[in-house]
């Protein structure tokens, strides 16, 4: 019989912390992850890194005053120096750093516009990366975040949970296009469904496919196409916990750049391209926007059931859960006060 269980509040992934150009060369963000403080600083010469954000000298907030110097960052308070490595380069006195003056730090990427920091629960390097997408011919990325009592696992779920299509959004027509297929931290599927939608007069149901594709529990996006107005996005999941039960989603959309405006609606081919594809794509984001909020209150509200009374139409939950296993310690223990207070709901241990 399935039972209210807990899952462990931080899977090992890729989590996305923000947007790449939101911190330049020679400046300091701070940022929260798995229930704890990051600090990430871009050197002088533009080369992105992330580290503990307390010094381990006498402890001060790296990110509360620290400044960039050069290819490290200077802590405010004595002045130590740590590299990209966390690595203690200087004194502020001009003295031997201690051996002990080690900061820790995490793999982090630029990819895809997006700042990608690796989190293990083991602290192992990753045995996997982020693949590049390519957006040559596409607009510009349209993005927002929340902050929402959830977890990584039951939002990517729903990119599978197909039952869910026609309840809470309201889609009809529901088809798998491709059966659901992992490899490794991969997994896609395909489907086709039919919704309202309309970018100039009253809305009318048009047919769009949508391939999806996850990687890890904190990276995932779709290619979707609405063949009738030719018309592709790639729009972008991104949830990341950040403790006390709850995670940051950040939501992203990019529009194909039209080059037949006409296909979208006839009165569109008398505007200027760009005018066109900022009608369609905010159109397009604001839609996106309102899908994703439609689950928010489920999510919120919901707690986790392992196993789970899957039905036939449900889709294909059960290898999904499978598949997100992999992505927790070989021995979860929930048992401590932090983790208990992180968890959902603590009954059962999965």
């Amino acid at each position: 019989m399935g039972k209210i269980a807990a899952l462990h509040p931080y899977p090992d992934s890729w989590y996305i912390l923000g947007l790449s150009d939101a911190i330049k060369p020679g400046t300091v963000m701070n940022k929260n992850l798995a229930g704890q403080e990051i600090v990430l600083f871009r050197t002088v010469s533009g080369k992105l890194h992330a580290i503990d954000a307390y010094c381990p000298h006498l402890g001060a907030h790296l990110g509360h005053g620290g400044t960039v110097e050069g290819e490290d960052i200077k802590c405010p308070f004595h002045g130590f120096c740590f590299n990209g490595s966390g690595e203690c380069t200087k004194t502020g006195y001009g003295t031997k750093p201690p051996p002990t003056a080690k900061a820790k730090t995490w793999q982090v990427r630029d990819k895809n516009g997006f700042i990608a920091i690796y989190h293990s629960n083991e602290h192992k390097a990753p045995d996997w990366e982020i693949p590049d997408v390519d957006s040559t011919g596409w607009n510009s990325l349209m993005t927002t975040s929340f902050e929402i009592n959830s977890h990584p696992q039951e939002t990517t779920e729903n990119s599978v949970d197909t039952g869910h299509f026609g309840e809470v959004h309201g889609y009809t027509g529901i088809e798998t296009l491709k059966k659901i297929e992992t490899e490794g931290s991969y997994l896609t599927t395909k489907y086709a469904m039919h919704r309202a939608a309309g970018f100039v007069g009253k809305a009318e149901k048009v047919r769009a496919e949508f391939e999806v594709h996850v990687f890890g529990l904190g990276y995932s996006y779709v290619e979707a196409k609405v063949p009738k107005h030719g018309l592709e996005y790639r729009t972008f999941v991104f949830p990341t916990p950040i403790g006390n039960g709850k995670i940051k989603l950040t939501l992203g959309l990019r529009l194909k750049k039209i080059e037949r405006a006409y296909k979208v609606n006839p009165l569109m081919a008398v505007l200027p391209k760009p005018l066109v594809n900022y009608i369609v794509g905010k159109a397009s984001f604001n839609i996106y926007l309102h899908d994703v909020k439609q689950d928010f209150h489920i999510w919120e509200n919901k707690t986790f059931i392992a196993p789970p009374a899957l039905a036939k139409g449900d889709g294909p939950i059960g290898s999904y859960r499978t598949w997100a296993k992999q992505f927790y310690p070989a021995k979860t223990n929930i048992s401590s006060k932090k983790a208990a207070q992180d968890s959902l709901v603590s009954k059962t241990e999965v």
